[in-house]
């Protein structure tokens, strides 16, 4: 409840408002971004000055790193549930990883991806299972094994579809094509809760969706 996130260009501290104190500090080469918070997790997001996004986890706790610079692709909104994050990345493919080990669970390609198609699934959690869709297919994930099943909703059409949103949307890394020089970072949270207890923060990097 008293803890404050402070982010400058290269490092993140943790203080204790209460007694106005530093519980620790990180010192990062790569350039900060910002950080997104849920729960007891801080991701953290940074930029190597060239050409690559990356994203960590850190326990707000401890400031001790779960896992650093991982380069997740994310085109999608991300999903929390059950201790693991899903997303959608550039190739397509639905990914699911454990949140405290990094450890990829699986990743299973979209199966109405069109050769000429730029437009990417987005995820929901629907009656308790995760959906992918488009304004055009919808298949739900099992949430084990990455297996991928037609879906139909009942009295919803997705072609009306702009986005669907749940409590457990949140902002994690994710990419978009710039239109020019590569890839171009985008950041912002998707729902306010993020599954309990989210918040967004965010040093220099702008937002977006």
């Amino acid at each position: 409840m008293n803890n404050v996130i402070i982010i400058k260009k290269n490092s993140i501290s943790l203080l204790d408002s209460s007694s106005n104190s530093i519980k620790w500090t990180i010192e990062e080469s790569n350039t900060i971004l910002g950080t997104y918070r849920l729960d007891n997790y801080i991701f953290l997001y940074t930029f190597n000055g060239w050409t690559t996004n990356y994203t960590s986890l850190i326990d707000l706790n401890t400031g001790k790193f779960y896992w650093r610079d991982k380069s997740l692709s994310i085109v999608s909104n991300c999903i929390a549930i059950d201790n693991k994050i899903y997303f959608v990345n550039k190739k397509f493919k639905i990914i699911s990883i454990e949140i405290e080990s990094g450890k990829e669970i699986f990743e299973e390609k979209f199966p109405y991806k069109k050769w000429y198609s730029s437009v990417y699934p987005q995820l929901v959690v629907y009656d308790g299972k995760i959906l992918a869709y488009t304004k055009k297919n919808i298949v739900k994930v099992d949430m084990h094994t990455g297996k991928l099943i037609d879906f139909n909703f009942r009295n919803i059409d997705l072609k009306d579809i702009v986005l669907m949103n749940d409590k457990f949307n949140i902002s994690v890394n994710r990419y978009n094509s710039s239109g020019s020089a590569g890839d171009a970072f985008v950041y912002g949270a998707y729902a306010g809760d993020a599954g309990g207890g989210g918040d967004g923060g965010g040093g220099g990097g702008g937002d977006g969706g």
